[in-house]
């Protein structure tokens, strides 16, 4: 199969070439590691390219090569009786040396696969059956009599009453203020694994909800507080009313705002809890601790403590914007993550414990992903069924 590198330009090639060194030295900006995600990310190609210039025989055989060049020239020199001195180098040079090296090595690996056959087959994730396919929009809506409605992508828009409308092709179920006037009524929506939906609260709140979370509700608003109970993972992009301040509950731990945007996750088998703020302002309350958090700020809650951090908020909303986005993240962590949105089960054959940074779309199927993940080398997998198994 013949790669067609022609695509990119000289100064695109020198471009990938950088990225690729600052992430072999680990001096790579957010910025510049979320470009060399995308570009990775963008199509298998790219992915089998990273993982070339990624492995330490091929940077090894390229380093050799310049080597041979630069013994080459310095035997020349001499043959032709030219004064040679070996400059006096600072460290500081040799650091610019060896960092110009990697990167001449990558670019050199570069153009060569610009021009030559690929001869290597793409790395398969051993599987015995089907792949496991991505999540999509799933909830089930129970109403305040009992009654449980089916939500999914594959149902056409329709209303269930004046107050409810239904958006199957979206994943979006939208309350409108109708039911202010009559009997107050709870309902729950509930995502189960390998789904996610959106939700237009009466007050004009919009809340999309993760795989296995759930969310309870009023019809209506009334009182002097806008109060919703949740599990899992909740984002929430709350309406602006100064009068009447909107309050998620999830347990212990609450998250009262005026109006802003904030995540909330929850889930049993995490570690941390934790609220993170996007813009605007909430209070954080859990027990008796409480925190005012800015943007950029997460409040992290374990049995035991209590404590804000300054966070990269893109990150923890990754999900909302059907994105896998790990930064420093444990291997467990993800196969967390993975285990909800592809509905899978993971067993560990072997102790991993490493942390993997990447960004990836939600959109493809298990085998991409984890061959993504597989590229570090650290990590291997095999697909049984619903089952993945975890080796070193």
């Amino acid at each position: 199969m013949k790669e067609d590198f022609s695509k990119y330009s000289d100064e695109e090639a020198k471009r990938i070439a950088h990225l690729i060194f600052g992430f072999l030295q680990e001096t790579l900006t957010k910025r510049e590691h979320d470009q060399l995600d995308k570009w990775v990310a963008a199509s298998d190609e790219n992915l089998e390219m990273f993982e070339r210039l990624t492995d330490e025989s091929n940077l090894e055989k390229a380093m050799q090569y310049l080597a041979s060049v630069q013994t080459e020239e310095d035997l020349q020199k001499k043959n032709e009786d030219i004064p040679f001195k070996r400059p006096r180098k600072s460290l500081r040079f040799w650091q610019y040396a060896v960092a110009a090296s990697i990167i001449i090595a990558a670019g050199i690996l570069i153009y060569k696969y610009r021009d030559t056959k690929n001869e290597k087959k793409n790395s398969v994730i051993a599987t015995n059956s089907p792949d496991l396919q991505p999540g999509s929009g799933k909830a089930t809506l129970k109403m305040a009599n009992g009654k449980v409605i089916l939500l999914d992508n594959a149902k056409l828009d329709t209303s269930l009453n004046e107050q409810i409308k239904i958006f199957g092709q979206k994943g979006e179920v939208v309350y409108n203020n109708e039911g202010a006037g009559k009997e107050l009524e709870y309902h729950e929506l509930t995502i189960p694994r390998k789904g996610k939906y959106k939700l237009l609260l009466p007050d004009g709140t919009t809340v999309w909800l993760n795989s296995e979370s759930s969310i309870q509700f009023p019809t209506a608003f009334v009182g002097k507080e806008r109060k919703v109970i949740v599990t899992g993972e909740t984002f929430f992009e709350v309406a602006k009313n100064k009068e009447k301040p909107f309050i998620a509950a999830a347990g212990d731990l609450r998250v009262e705002a005026l109006g802003t945007q904030f995540n909330i996750n929850t889930y049993n088998n995490e570690p941390v809890r934790s609220a993170t703020l996007v813009e605007g302002s909430v209070l954080v309350f859990s027990g008796k601790n409480e925190n005012i958090l800015k943007p950029g700020q997460q409040a992290q809650i374990t049995s035991n403590d209590f404590k804000v951090v300054e966070t990269d908020a893109i990150d923890a909303i990754a999900w909302k914007n059907d994105q896998f986005k790990f930064t420093n993240t444990p291997i467990d962590a993800i196969m967390r993550q993975i285990e909800r949105w592809y509905d899978a089960e993971t067993v560990w054959q072997d102790k991993v414990n490493f942390h993997f940074n990447g960004t990836i779309e939600r959109s493809v199927p298990v085998s991409k992903l984890l061959h993504y993940i597989e590229t570090t080398g650290q990590v291997h997998f095999r697909i049984e069924g619903k089952k993945i198994f975890v080796m070193k």
